[in-house]
């Protein structure tokens, strides 16, 4: 780096700047290009850590955050920026990543001086954006009290399983694969414009809803089929009922069938022996199996997988009640058993209404603030649900920390909580900080019935997106995945991110974490018209 160059590019006027996360003037382009992938991946978290607004190009950001090895320059010919005097647009401010490693050390976001900028050019004054010299009083102690929050324990530092996952691969292959990084990031699409393809993510659940009736046959017989498949191979199933759902007219031959998307040949046989005959051969085998019938009736004990089951069969297990004198179960089957029939029957909303409002009395009373949301198919707007799934976190990003205990310990000693099955406090694979409590409740009042409850406690920059992916529904979320994939992005429950590269389907750099503060703000990256909780029960 020239340091000559440098100081001639600085405005002298500018002796630091203070930012306010939440200035719309104040976004962020992070440059990869020379960074390991452990430093990228604590860079990233950092990003995210103190709300900083990231973007997926470089185009019209205020900063650029890059390694120190580079020159303003280099990181223009990198970009593919235009840095002559002609462009009167303003100029990027380029900052070297040690500014997010001091940040971390100090553990708030410091201000931007000189020492931190490789490039700040003197701009037209009536270009030059502000971030902090006239704010808007209220905003800036809002965030003023965010920039300067402690860490969470939970940050991933040089040593954290996140990252020795991470390493398995190699950090020789990186400036190769940088060396593209700027073409992948890149969304290849217009706004608005989806890629070819069927995209249910793109349409409402409830327009197909309205033409259910119209091929109601077709429709109950492969749902049954799909509620006697495992999971993986009921998708097929799932997906060509949504399908079925959003023809507007009677199916009435093959050549109809064939032409759906989504559907394959061997389905499409299926579906049009149910139209010739009224009825389905593979169906009525199954029903008739002595073997389907115990492995769905093993398969609805909580805590037993289609292996489990099988081998329970394989054992010689029939009943329930062989399970409960012979099997070796474990504490969680033990509980899917206690409450097999309990479990089996659906939730009325009023009731889950009421478990929101225990959990939420009693985290409220230990943390003032919290946002409280149940999910699932109670958010998507059904009158029954299988269970309660409840996410909760905090605006200020650190009063979530250490709360799922004490609120776990507090309900189960009112009563409320009557067995648990999962609590987990370690961190998700997906470097995310979630942590989750698995079990069962009841209400109190006569004729209560116990029901699953699930509680998620998660971090507010990660909020969004846990909110998206515990709503639904499964092949809702599993079309926007598929969409992100699209736009080499990576959609999970703790993030979305860009730049993305894959290889042989798999991941071979994660890219770099969008800012999303709120559902909408994932839709509009992935190119889609929102859609509400109730438009997503495909």
């Amino acid at each position: 780096m020239s340091s000559s160059s440098t100081k001639n590019d600085f405005d002298e006027n500018i002796a630091s700047i203070d930012l306010i996360p939440s200035d719309p003037n104040a976004t962020f382009y992070f440059l990869p290009n020379g960074i390991g992938r452990d430093r990228r991946t604590i860079f990233t978290n950092a990003i995210q850590q103190f709300h900083l607004q990231l973007l997926t190009s470089p185009e019209n950001v205020r900063f650029i955050i890059v390694d120190e090895q580079f020159d303003a320059p280099k990181v223009y010919s990198i970009l593919k920026l235009d840095p002559s005097e002609n462009d009167e647009r303003p100029k990027p401010i380029i900052i070297q990543t040690k500014w997010l490693s001091d940040s971390l050390k100090e553990r708030h976001l410091l201000p931007l001086t000189k020492d931190y900028i490789i490039r700040a050019p003197l701009i037209r004054k009536k270009a030059m954006p502000s971030f902090s010299q006239e704010p808007i009083i209220e905003e800036k102690k809002r965030f003023q009290n965010k920039s300067k929050r402690r860490l969470s324990d939970d940050q991933p530092q040089g040593g954290s399983a996140t990252q020795v996952k991470q390493r398995r691969y190699s950090s020789d292959e990186d400036d190769d694969i940088m060396e593209d990084y700027n073409d992948t990031v890149k969304n290849p699409y217009k706004h608005g414009e989806l890629p070819k393809g069927n995209w249910m993510c793109s349409m409402s659940s409830q327009t197909a809803k309205k033409n259910t009736e119209i091929n109601k046959d077709i429709i109950e017989k492969l749902q049954a089929m799909a509620d006697l498949y495992d999971k993986w191979r009921a998708y097929s199933y799932q997906k060509a009922i949504t399908t079925i759902r959003r023809c507007t007219k009677r199916i009435d031959s093959y050549e109809e069938i064939i032409k759906l998307p989504g559907i394959g040949e061997s389905l499409a046989k299926k579906i049009w022996e149910i139209i010739d005959t009224g009825s389905l051969e593979k169906l009525e085998d199954f029903q008739s199996s002595e073997y389907m019938t115990v492995i769905n009736l093993f398969g609805n004990v909580w805590g037993c997988g289609p292996n489990i089951a099988k081998n329970w069969y394989d054992q010689g297990f029939r009943t329930l009640d062989d399970l409960r004198t012979k099997a070796k179960l474990s504490h969680n089957q033990e509980v899917g058993l206690k409450y097999y029939d309990e479990f089996l029957e659906r939730i009325p909303r009023d009731e889950v209404t009421e478990i929101e409002a225990v959990v939420k009395e009693h985290a409220l009373a230990l943390v003032p603030g919290l946002i409280v949301q149940t999910c699932g198919s109670y958010r998507r707007g059904k009158v029954t649900c299988g269970d309660v799934d409840i996410l909760i976190t905090h605006t200020d990003g650190i009063s979530h920390q250490g709360l799922l205990i004490p609120l776990v310990d507090s309900l189960r000693k009112s009563g409320f909580l009557t067995d648990d099955l999962v609590l987990s406090d370690k961190y998700e694979e997906d470097s995310g900080s979630h942590v989750k409590y698995f079990g069962v409740c009841l209400l109190p009042g006569e004729n209560r019935k116990h029901r699953r409850l699930d509680i998620i406690v998660v971090p507010h920059s990660e909020y969004a997106c846990a909110l998206l992916y515990f709503t639904g529904s499964a092949l809702f979320n599993r079309s926007m995945r598929n969409l992100a994939h699209q736009y080499n992005m990576y959609l999970s429950q703790h993030r979305l991110n860009t730049g993305v590269i894959r290889k042989n389907n798999s991941k071979i750099n994660m890219g770099t974490p969008l800012y999303t503060p709120t559902e909408e703000s994932i839709f509009k990256y992935l190119n889609l018209p929102y859609r509400s909780p109730e438009e997503r029960d495909h």
